[in-house]
């Protein structure tokens, strides 16, 4: 938010005007001050969330490591089990065929039973062989088909063990994937939130910066104002009391005549003339029964006003005269620096200006004060009498005739035109 337009638009504007301004700047900054607190907290809360998190994605991290040596783990069991599985399929399919065989052994040859045996034997010791030789057999297929189960159930619990294996390899694996992207995530969320916290705290930051610096500067031009405004009233009221002393005294008032002979510190005594009306600060620089009307008057780099040679020329404002000499002016034009601005300038000068009155450079001059007069015949660049009224710079130079129509308006306003 602007504050002020500019420093040098101050002229125009009154202490009650600044107050309101300093008032609302201050506002301003504090509005801006509690969102640069808040700005920060965010930020701070932020970094917190930011360390947590890496903190959180550091702990995943060791975690996935500590999954990881279980899934390398879980990888080895399952070779070995894949190797067992193996082993035991063909564990079975040789069991298989030794019972295949044997099978097909039986349902080829005679099916011995215990007649067969007794008949067929040649004594009591070929009976008991022959009866042994049964039983061996008989045990011997048992055995068989006790190992071929045996193997088929151990094949069926390893193949098992091995699924659920690779069923929690499965699950490990995308547990910590998942869990270590979504911290993942939201680290980088928060991250990028931060980044955003920051660049707003910031703008806010360099806003309130910014505005301190402009309420310091309208504080600033406050002060000199006032300042201004309490010596102008000193001056007044010293200058009313020597007026007061004077005619109780018998003297005459100041003279409107151009006392040639003058000297800077008889010039600096004198006050302003009855005649000269005052606006806002601003004071006719004439006696107006001397100079000619306002239909008469000009625009150049300045206001031409025609007045006889000699008429005095007054300070339109209190200040300092700065310099003496203006090109195309004549030697004799001074330059006056007004203690407050002037429709945004701080120089006014003089144009064909003669040498009565003259007042030294350095001499600080109450508005109203006579600090020269018109020049007698052609000064400068000039057709005749008259007094050039502008705006200057700092050097003396004029500003030009884009600043004669404010000079115009101050001049007819003090006129009463």
């Amino acid at each position: 938010m602007a504050l002020v337009a500019g420093v040098a638009s101050a002229g125009a504007t009154s202490p009650g005007q600044l107050q309101q301004k300093i008032s609302s700047g201050r506002q301003h900054v504090s509005s801006l001050a509690g969102a640069l607190a808040a700005a920060n907290r965010k930020v701070g809360q932020l970094d917190a969330s930011v360390a947590a998190t890496s903190s959180q994605l550091s702990r995943i991290q060791h975690d996935l490591e500590a999954k990881r040596a279980q899934l390398l783990s879980l990888r080895a069991q399952l070779t070995a089990a894949q190797t067992r599985l193996a082993q035991l399929q063909a564990t079975e399919a040789t069991d298989e065929r030794v019972l295949a065989q044997q099978l097909v052994g039986s349902y080829e040859g005679a099916r011995p039973d215990i007649v067969s045996v007794v008949l067929e034997a040649t004594g009591f010791n070929d009976l008991l062989e022959r009866l042994d030789f049964a039983q061996r057999v008989g045990r011997h297929n048992a055995h068989i088909v006790g190992n071929v189960q045996a193997a088929r159930r151990a094949v069926a619990g390893e193949a098992i063990r091995l699924g659920l294996l690779s069923a929690r390899q499965q699950r490990l694996t995308e547990q910590v994937l998942t869990e270590r992207n979504q911290v993942a995530t939201l680290r980088i969320s928060l991250v990028s939130e931060r980044l955003r916290a920051a660049r707003t705290r910031d703008a806010k930051a360099g806003q309130l910066a910014s505005a301190k610096s402009q309420v310091g500067a309208l504080s600033a031009q406050l002060s000199r104002l006032q300042a201004a405004q309490r010596a102008s009233a000193q001056r007044a009221a010293a200058q009313r009391a020597a007026q007061q002393q004077t005619g109780s005294s018998g003297s005459s008032g100041p003279s409107s005549s151009s006392g040639s002979g003058s000297s800077g510190s008889g010039s600096s005594s004198a006050g302003r003339p009855p005649s000269a009306p005052s606006s806002h600060g601003f004071t006719f620089p004439m006696p107006k029964g001397s100079v000619s009307p306002p239909a008469t008057w000009s625009l150049d780099d300045g206001v031409d006003i025609s007045a006889p040679g000699g008429t005095p020329e007054l300070a339109v404002c209190s200040g300092t005269v700065v310099l003496h000499g203006i090109g195309g002016f004549g030697p004799s034009a001074p330059v006056l620096h007004c203690d407050s601005p002037l429709a945004g300038y701080d120089y006014v000068y003089y144009g064909h200006a003669g040498p009565g009155n003259w007042t030294p450079i350095g001499t600080h001059v109450s508005q109203g004060q006579v600090i020269s007069e018109v020049g007698s015949g052609i000064v400068g660049i000039s057709s005749g009498p008259h007094l050039e009224l502008g705006f200057a710079d700092s050097s003396g130079s004029p500003v030009g005739p884009a600043s004669a129509p404010a000079m115009m308006s101050l001049l007819r306003s003090a006129y009463g035109a």
